[in-house]
């Protein structure tokens, strides 16, 4: 029920709320939950990895560009790409890293 333990942590949160789905020897799934207007800061991950919308809309940022992400896109996260995500509306992405 970790979806369901963010959603009601959001009721609170001052910032996104993130917990891990599952994890292994190679990779990790992270669901990450977002009251609208809500940013996760700037950030880098050292594994490739793939952001998943499951509710809502979001903004995927980098130094160059913002891509809006709605219900069911995927946005593949390039390797030290400095990036941060912006909360449209409430929203839920998971974020696979690793290989799977």
């Amino acid at each position: 029920m970790i979806i369901k333990e963010i959603v009601k942590e959001l009721e609170t949160a001052e910032k996104p709320v993130a917990k891990m789905l599952r994890k292994g020897e190679a990779f990790n799934v992270l669901a990450i939950g977002f009251r609208k207007g809500m940013v996760l800061t700037k950030h880098k991950s050292n594994l490739p990895a793939r952001l998943v919308v499951i509710k809502g809309e979001v903004v995927y940022n980098n130094d160059s560009k913002g891509t809006t992400l709605s219900l069911y896109d995927e946005y593949e996260i390039p390797v030290d790409e400095i990036h941060w995500v912006e909360a449209n509306e409430d929203s839920i992405i998971t974020v696979i890293k690793g290989e799977v």
